[in-house]
């Protein structure tokens, strides 16, 4: 995968050398990730929309690098200008952490958040239809900006690893780009400073929010033209680049671009700029106009409510003090007053997310769709690139009390984000899938041809790969889903009453079922399904009878916690409770009277780096672990062998869950008392 990214360095770097003269090459190599990704993605949206192949994009790749050595070996000028830029060596280093940080979440066995598992789906639909059409036996197809899933598609490896390495590669290279706006607009290491003092895009890359981050990359391009005079082909280009990849980069683009048409104006604004900024407007009203109907009868989405409120304060609430004073000392800076009006109206398309729930206004519900967690993505640049402006301009430098002290709280923490982001490795419960269900989706490549599988249609059971030879019930939802038929609703309602000869008919052979969900209690309780294969609670069956029953019971103690997935539980057949027993430490013994069952088990879920031996069993490692006995020894006993470490647990911050830090144990999820019938 790293092989198939260097196809954009040389692009980049040709890129670089036109758009950046005064820069020498170091920084030309800083900037050329940026670039060049940029330019690939939007081939990749271009071969999408023509509905060319993946060989295709293949051919055109090879030929803008063929295309950038060429420009590289010619030169413009007979006698080109040297540059020598001195650094700090504290720009180095800053930009160093940052990456390194950027880069952490590789060494996760797959990315965290939930939205990769629709990216993945996305790629994998192109390099098995050429497009994005929904596995049968649904029929329908998706609608998202084509850019990143399909460049993701054509690194060529499994589709959520292409989707990963892709998405993690971008934000490295944005953070490279900012770093080096920031050293042309004379703010050297201030501005990668201040872009490491708030967790905002970090936290929305950790997310998997992977094309929203991407798309930023073309705000990189106007950035290095900053104070210019606007280069109208060049803010097309990008925009156009940009709209493939997420309409929330072409958001911040146009009001980036607006902020500079109007500081423009304290100077000469003619009329070809005031005949190309109507012709941008135009252009952009029109995309909003043919996109809107789309969104025709949806209601404006907040999930988490006002962007520009409490949410902003959590991801950028460190910059904003330091932007006001930078702000307020800088006022008679147009560069400064600038960027100051870019975030304003950042800012103020943030009042969208008041009108939750409003319906009949197209587009309005399409901006509130396009700008989903804006609080992450929608001010850490304009603010980072402001506080810099001001930092560099401390008397002293960073030699100065003012610059040390901003020294030291970036490096705490930088060091606290790494560490806390390192720790996370050993969290297989934050996944929205397990270890379980991963293995599971690899071993579906062993059921018969024609197999109808059904999926609970939440994360954990959707496959984001799947096999050629076999149907799914259930797709993710992402973008606009357009399916004209699926079976996945009768499915469902069939498995929950047990209607095996509805199943039949709807021609479901086999069902997947993961601890997280609930589909697995309702396929245990009945009869007629057999389990043909298992791994860390997740479970495949096949619709046959084996006679055997199931009954759930809840665990209960002195230490009831939230189950963090519980919000995405329509259901609870057996009244299990959306809180669980959550043990830090000592042995716990769980009494089972079920003599004439056959089999009893105890579902356990190991949040961090626990070991543990229930029964005679012994555990260690995060994740999900099933242990069964046969009725009559009494129950079952926990025995925890390491100590509760704390962490940092991201999802205390999110309100999914009740501690920011958290303690490592083991949740107790339920009792299973298996009969014959």
């Amino acid at each position: 995968m790293s092989l198939g990214l260097e196809v954009a360095i040389l692009p980049g770097l040709a890129v670089a050398r036109r758009i950046d003269g005064e820069g020498d090459w170091k920084r030309h190599l800083m900037l050329s990730p940026a670039f060049g990704l940029l330019a690939c993605l939007g081939l990749a949206g271009f071969c999408f929309i023509m509905e060319w192949s993946l060989e295709t994009l293949t051919t055109l790749l090879i030929l803008a690098n063929i295309a950038a050595i060429i420009a590289i070996r010619v030169e413009i000028n007979p006698e080109p200008k040297q540059v020598n830029i001195e650094r700090s060596p504290w720009f180095w280093i800053f930009t160093t952490i940052g990456c390194f940080i950027a880069l952490t979440p590789l060494s996760y066995m797959r990315p965290m958040g939930v939205d990769w598992i629709g990216f993945a789906s996305l790629a994998d639909s192109i390099s098995r239809t050429g497009g994005f059409i929904l596995a049968e036996p649904s029929i329908g197809e998706w609608l998202y900006p084509p850019a990143f899933p399909m460049l993701a598609a054509w690194l060529g490896t499994t589709s959520y690893l292409g989707v990963f390495w892709l998405g993690v590669m971008c934000f490295v290279a944005l953070l490279l780009g900012i770093a080096a706006v920031g050293e042309k607009m004379g703010c050297g290491h201030w501005t990668i400073m201040a872009m490491l003092l708030a967790p905002a895009l970090f936290a929305k890359n950790l997310d998997s929010g992977f094309p929203t981050v991407a798309s930023q990359l073309g705000l990189i391009v106007i950035l290095m033209t900053f104070g210019e005079r606007l280069r109208w082909n060049l803010i097309a280009i990008t925009a156009l680049i940009v709209a493939m990849i997420h309409p929330t980069g072409l958001i911040y683009l146009a009001t980036l671009v607006l902020a500079q048409l109007i500081m423009s104006k304290r100077e000469t604004f003619t009329i070809t700029d005031r005949i190309q900024s109507i012709i941008l407007v135009l252009a952009i009203l029109l995309v909003v106009l043919a996109l809107s109907p789309v969104f025709d009868g949806k209601a404006v989405f907040a999930e988490y409510g006002w962007q520009g409120g409490a949410p902003m304060l959590m991801y950028s609430g460190l910059l904003l003090p330091l932007a006001i004073w930078a702000t307020w000392t800088m006022r008679d800076d147009s560069k400064a007053m600038t960027l100051a009006l870019w975030f304003g109206f950042n800012w103020a398309l943030s009042s969208i997310h008041l009108f939750d729930g409003l319906s009949g206004i197209a587009i309005l519900s399409m901006l509130s769709y396009a700008l989903y967690s804006m609080s992450m993505h929608a001010f850490h640049i304009p603010l980072a690139a402001l506080v810099g402006m001001r930092l560099s301009r401390i008397e002293g430098g960073i030699s100065s009390d003012g610059g040390r002290a901003v020294m030291i709280t970036t490096l705490l923490l930088c060091g606290l984000a790494h560490s806390a982001l390192s720790e996370l490795s050993h969290h297989d419960e934050l996944h929205a899938i397990s270890d379980g269900d991963t293995a599971l989706f690899g071993a579906l490549e062993n059921l018969p041809e024609g197999s109808i599988v059904y999926t609970e249609n939440e994360h954990w059971g959707h496959i984001y790969s799947v096999p050629e030879h076999i149907g799914i019930t259930a797709v993710p939802t992402l973008g606009i889903l357009k399916q004209e038929h699926s079976i996945q609703n009768a499915a469902t309602t069939a498995i929950t009453y047990d209607d095996i000869e509805r199943l039949q008919e709807l021609g479901i052979t086999h069902a997947i079922a993961s601890p997280k969900g609930v589909m697995m209690q309702y396929i245990q309780a009945s009869i007629h399904w057999q389990q043909i294969w298992s791994s860390g609670g997740s479970v495949i069956y096949v619709l046959e009878d084996d006679m055997m029953t199931s009954q759930f019971i809840p665990v209960t103690g002195d230490n009831m916690r939230p189950d963090p997935w519980a919000s995405l539980r329509e259901r609870d057949p057996f009244n299990l409770g959306d809180e669980k027993l959550y043990l830090t430490e000592g042995t716990h013994s769980f009494a089972v009277n079920e003599s004439q069952a056959y089999e009893i088990c105890i579902m356990t879920e190991f949040v961090g780096d626990v070991s543990a031996t229930i029964n005679s069993r012994e555990i260690s490692g995060s994740g999900w672990y099933n242990t069964c006995t046969y009725a009559g020894g009494g129950g079952f006993q926990i025995e925890i062998n390491s100590e509760a470490e704390f962490w940092i647990n991201p999802l205390g911050a999110s309100g999914r869950g009740d501690a920011l830090f958290d303690q490592t144990g083991i949740r107790v999820h339920w009792i299973e008392i298996v009969h014959l019938a």
